[in-house]
């Protein structure tokens, strides 16, 4: 029945064009009209359409919008023509017109998607509230609004730019030193987002989204409403990203030692021994073996204690560094920083780094510097933030593979568009091999049938490492290539703007978002500056350290990595064979230290003991320690007894420094746990030292008692003195191992750094010396303008003869050597050939290597492998075999989507809190006057102590007045002083009533104290403070919930209702301490000034009579703050100047208190129902 109603009504993308085209039309027929208007006409035009909107309801906008869309897009059209020589197609027109009612506009690669997004821009701009393209990268947010400025300001419309450190807004009068920045004139953030259109990355969107929420004050907020987006590569943005959330974070507070530590003894455990690798969920966990060894390695006794659980945690993510995450695929180590690669783009993403120390797990392994560990401070997911647009629109060339995610979680709908001219590239069946040796040899063999017919290839890899390795097959076999990946992205623009010339063989990894159109024959404007540098290198000279005056910019760049390549295989060919041998060798002698140093501690005759006190640790004294109780007296007892065994037992002058080691770790420990039982030392600080001795100590015993035992005969004889016999030896031969490895290994890392270094510094200079050129340029334009042009006309005419001989040689041949886990982007990769109706072909190589066939569809796979007879060497093509590889991407299509399911659904508890959160700063930002506010807190705060204390079925003689008083002096920092006398026969609610007025008194006395001009200031100050510090505690407390939530499951306990469930507990837990830490601070702050004359700091004295200073960001808002607040803070020559008189404002009519019925009519106390807010 469907099919036949699609037969007889057309499919909804059909019957949405055939509604469209009427408007396309309509635009068609102003043409003429807008094609005769003088150029200074289109300003008045944009102004007239700005006037008759500014009218218009909220709720009609949208109609408004609609009426004046034709002359709008005729408006473009002809600006366009007028400015960049660009006409609008049909087909465009029709896409502007999907992206302005907030859908996604599916158009294949060439078919002029940037152009077709001025359209809905221009048009959403009119209203007067900002328009938004999001890029996928800085350098198409920038090239962008250069090339489509033109249009804007013809039309009388501002539009900026902003990219990761700086912002821009287009001007055609500009013109800076570096080219790269033609008529961009920098401007701050705040003005690029008060500009008509602002195009930029979404990372730059989220980030400053988050970033404004941290700001205090709202004139340092930089964005305005999310009005309306259009998100350029939609797919890879909304999809590919979404599940790496946006986290700004600040530095956490521990040590960095740890992970050189760790980092140490993960190359001595061996895989499927000691650990065991899951590459479908990316994960590696250690086996029992490997558990026992790295407690002998890190001289642990139980990796599972409970105060061993970060070192637990910092293995696993060693583990998971050295076997899952790969150099040159995963990551790159530049500059000697650790650099993560898109693994959808091949970009690289400086200044991204993987979470919950796992990118300092990298960096030690690779022995660059270790960033400290960071602690969230804001985060939000992308699809959380894009969201929130009152409109949202996208574009890219493949999204129907995807189109019920966009409707599910976006509710955009995906139109695709017809193409402008019909496709004529030809997609060729897979080629199946047995292995990738096989596989790659056919591929260099494909390449070089169509080099030597003239036909351009795109060898499209799925990481730098397979780009390499394709290259050196090239290389040996003799033919010219270029490469592009992240490692020489420098050049990207230049390399692929050719890839369509004859003859050119281009590798390039994930083309995704490269945004650079390949045009058969090549690109003149491209090679006409290439060109023009090269005449100015050779006029300029000097670059023989670098390369050679004649070389392309991007064949200096190879050379220099193929010399590094060199040096790094010479170093390997020289060291690698010898230190592998030694390697075995170590690892050999560990394995019999680690099982024969168990055995030892099986037989040990201090087992029991030892046993007895672990448990007692672990169960009495780390629970006691969190909850800042006393010592366990068991605890002290235990381990006075194996103190006791251990130290009486001899040894003598074998182990003497072992015994005087433990000796000086018991004292230290000692100290820790006497002043840990005198009450008002239990801190955390001190639990964490308590906790770090606690930790050395037991190491020490474990040492002492393995010494005792090998070397201070306390074995005795049998089968333990056999056993530290043999433990001896081990040692001896772990220990020599050790050496050698390490007398080698340091040579060869020292030639690896060289190397790394020599090339990094020549790359350095040489990108220098052609920046340096490319300035030079700029400041002789006329002359650089006449030889542009001479050699511009010349190259049309090279590329034009190009473009036919590339066409009769059959076009762009697109050649994929492996298929990606989502169709998406092996469509994006196909795409690149057969643009705007040119001739191509695409064909995909594979493996049973292939990791998405080896991961995904590898026992399938291996099934129609033998049913079919595949034989070495021989290549399978069959449909059985297309429809398994599409299972196996379909297959992880859906747990990917599953994993971004899962995320949103996570997520969007956390984005309700976000936003009440955030919601609640501006509010505070937007107010001078917080008194009332905290009166609020305090009275609430006032009656809950009471309710807590008291108990109105009881006499009130017999309440608990001493701890209510205790209670009141630590929050509000007076005492009740209530008389006996008058507590007889006293009701709950008049105990409150006299509290809440006690408190108002208190705090009108502070006031008083201060001056109303610093109280306000200081109120608005610690509000915001304290809401800051705990949001960023509760943004950890939500990551730790979510990271043990999933176990819930096991107990029969839905995972997400309990996150639900819990979330908003401590969300609730959050506000309450918010507001007794501000009710506190406010009540204790003290003004205290430190130098005669000098001007009088803010500190906050609490009740146990310690005074600290209140953090930096309190000192800098104090900085911020208005002339008013500062005169009374300042002492000028005159002596300090009399505060400004606040004159109050007070309500008509009485106020309600908190325990009268609410004025709504509800029966609920007022502070039980509207008093709540």
């Amino acid at each position: 029945m469907p099919g036949f109603l699609t037969r007889l009504f057309g499919s909804a993308n059909e019957r949405t064009l055939r509604r469209l085209w009427p408007v396309v039309e309509e635009v068609n027929g102003l043409e003429e009209s807008f094609r005769a208007l003088p150029d200074e006409a289109f300003p008045e035009k944009t102004a007239g359409f700005r006037q008759r909107l500014a009218g218009v309801e909220a709720e009609d906008a949208a109609a408004a919008l609609e009426e004046i869309l034709p002359e709008a897009f005729a408006a473009v059209r002809e600006a366009s023509r007028r400015t960049i020589g660009l006409r609008h197609f049909d087909v465009q027109l029709l896409g502007g017109i999907v992206l302005h009612e907030g859908k996604i506009a599916e158009m294949k690669t060439g078919e002029g998607k940037t152009l077709v997004a001025t359209l809905p821009l221009y048009l959403n701009a009119l209203v007067g509230k900002g328009a938004h393209l999001v890029t996928v990268n800085d350098y198409l947010a920038r090239r962008d609004v250069q090339w489509m400025g033109p249009i804007y300001q013809f039309l009388g419309l501002t539009v900026a730019s902003i990219i990761h450190d700086a912002s821009f807004q287009f001007d055609l009068a500009y013109i800076p030193k570096d080219y790269r920045f033609l008529h961009l004139r920098p401007i701050d953030r705040r003005d690029a987002y008060r500009a008509d259109i602002t195009y930029g990355t979404n990372n730059e969107f989220g980030f400053d989204y988050l970033r404004d929420n941290m700001k205090f004050s709202l004139d340092e907020y930089v964005q305005r409403e999310l009005h309306y987006a259009i998100v350029d590569e939609v797919d890879n943005i909304l999809i590919d990203e979404a599940r790496t959330p946006l986290i700004i974070s600040g530095p956490a507070e521990e040590s960095t030692d740890k992970y050189f530590l760790v980092d140490r003894i993960i190359p001595k455990l061996r895989n499927d021994v000691d650990y065991a690798i899951d590459e479908k969920h990316r994960s590696a966990t250690l086996t029992e073996e490997g558990v026992s060894k790295c407690e002998r390695l890190l001289g642990v006794a139980n990796l599972y204690d409970p105060s061993q659980i970060d070192t637990l945690h910092h293995v696993t993510q060693a583990l998971k560094a050295h076997t899952l995450f790969k150099r040159d695929v995963d990551y790159v180590v530049k500059d000697g920083e650790v650099i993560i690669v898109d693994e959808f783009t091949g970009r690289l993403m400086p200044g991204r780094r993987w979470s919950d120390g796992l990118h300092q797990a990298v960096e030690a392994k690779e022995r660059v510097r270790i960033e400290r560990e960071n602690q969230t401070l804001a985060t939000i997911t992308i699809q959380n933030y894009f969201r929130m647009y009152a409109k949202l629109g996208g574009m890219t060339g493949t999204a129907d593979t995807e189109a019920v995610e966009f409707k599910n979680i976006y509710k955009l709908d995906v139109v695709v568009m017809p193409p402008n001219k019909p496709m004529r590239r030809t997609d060729l069946p897979d080629v199946v091999y047995k292995s990738e040796r096989e596989k790659f040899a056919a591929v260099v063999e494909e390449i070089k049938e169509c080099h030597e017919k003239g036909q351009p290839v795109l060898v499209g890899t799925t990481s730098v490492e397979k780009s390499e390795r394709v290259s050196k097959l090239l290389k040996k076999d003799g033919v010219k290539h270029n490469v592009l990946n992240a490692i020489n992205h420098e050049a990207e623009a230049n390399i692929i703007a050719q890839a369509g010339r004859f003859q050119q063989v281009t590798i390039a990894t994930n083309m995704a978002g490269r945004g650079t159109d390949i045009l058969l024959g090549g690109n003149p404007e491209f090679l006409a500056r290439a060109e023009m540098e090269n005449e100015w290198m050779r006029r300029a000279g000097s670059l023989q350290q670098s390369g050679k005056p004649h070389e392309r910019y991007e064949d200096a760049l190879r050379g220099l990595r193929e010399r590094y390549d060199e040096e790094v295989q010479r170093a390997g060919d020289e060291y690698r064979k010898e230190l592998a041998d030694l390697e075995e060798r170590r690892g050999e002698a560990l394995r019999e230290l680690t099982e024969v140093h168990r055995q030892i501690l099986e037989l040990s005759p201090y087992r029991a003991l030892r046993a007895r006190f672990e448990e007692v640790s672990s169960v009495e004294l780390i629970p006691a320690v969190r909850d800042h109780d006393p010592v366990p007296p068991r605890y002290l007892r235990v381990k006075g007894e194996l103190e006791t065994a251990l130290l009486g037992a001899g040894g003598g002058a074998a182990v003497a420094s072992e015994r005087a080691g433990l000796e000086e770790l018991k004292a230290r420990y000692g100290a820790v746990l006497d002043a840990w039982e005198q009450v008002g030392h239990r801190t955390d600080d001190t639990a964490r030292e308590l906790d770090e001795r606690r930790a050395e100590y037991e190491r020490g015993l474990s040492t002492f008692e393995l010494a005792l035992l090998v070397k201070g005969g306390a074995a005795g004889n049998g089968d333990l003195a056999e056993l530290c016999g043999r433990y001896r030896a081990a040692e001896d031969a772990y220990v020599e191992a050790e050496r050698l490895h390490e007398e080698k290994r340091g040579p060869y890392e020292e030639a690896l750094r060289a190397a790394e270094q020599r090339y990094e510094e020549s790359r350095r200079q040489y990108v220098e010396r052609v920046e340096e050129i490319r300035e030079q340029l700029q400041k002789a334009p006329q002359e650089y303008e006449a030889r542009h042009k001479e050699i511009l006309e010349k190259y049309r005419e090279v590329c034009a003869a190009e473009h036919e001989k590339v066409v009769a040689a059959g076009g762009l041949h697109i050649l994929g050597t492996e298929r990606h886990e989502a169709r998406r982007i092996d469509n994006q990769l196909r795409g690149r050939g057969g643009r705007q109706g040119d001739p191509g072909s695409s064909r995909f190589y594979l493996s049973l290597e292939d990791d998405l066939l080896r991961i995904f569809g590898a026992d399938r796979m291996q099934g129609l492998m033998q049913r079919l007879g595949m034989e070495e060497g021989v290549p399978i093509e069959h449909r059985l075999i297309t429809r398994a590889i599409r299972n196996a991407q379909e297959k992880v299509e859906a747990h990917n989507f599953d994993i971004r399911k899962h995320l949103l659904e996570y997520d969007d508890v956390l984005n309700k809190q976000r936003e009440v959160i955030y919601a609640r700063r501006r509010d505070l930002l937007g107010r001078d006057d917080l008194k009332e506010d905290v009166l609020e807190m305090a009275e609430g705060l006032a009656e809950d102590l009471v309710a807590t204390h008291g108990d109105a079925d009881t006499a009130s003689e017999e309440w608990g007045w001493k701890a209510l008083d205790d209670a009141v002096f630590a929050q509000f920092n007076f005492r009740l002083h209530f008389p006996e006398a008058d507590r007889a026969g006293l009701r709950l609610e008049g105990l409150q009533d006299i509290l809440v007025e006690k408190v108002r008194e208190a705090y009108e006395r502070r006031e008083q104290q201060f001056g109303p001009p610093i109280m306000r200031h200081l109120e608005k100050l610690i509000m915001l403070q304290t809401l800051d510090a705990l949001w960023k505690d509760h943004l950890l407390s939500m990551d730790h919930l979510k990271e043990g939530i999933g176990l819930r499951g096991y107990g029969q306990v839905q995972p997400l209702q309990a996150y639900q469930k819990e979330g908003y507990d401590m969300f609730e837990g959050m506000v309450r301490r918010l507001e007794a830490d501000v009710v506190e601070k406010l009540m204790s702050v003290q003004l205290r000034t430190e130098a005669a004359g000098a001007r009088p700091r803010v500190a906050v004295e609490h009740a146990d009579g310690d005074v600290a200073a209140l953090p930096a960001e309190i000192e800098a808002m104090e900085r911020r703050q208005r002339a008013a607040a500062r005169m009374t803070l300042s002492h000028g020559e005159h002596g300090p100047q009399e505060a400004q008189k606040i004159e109050t404002v007070r309500r008509e009519g009485a106020k309600v208190g908190r325990n009268d019925p609410c004025p709504c009519g509800s029966g609920k106390k007022y502070k039980k129902c509207h008093g709540q807010a």
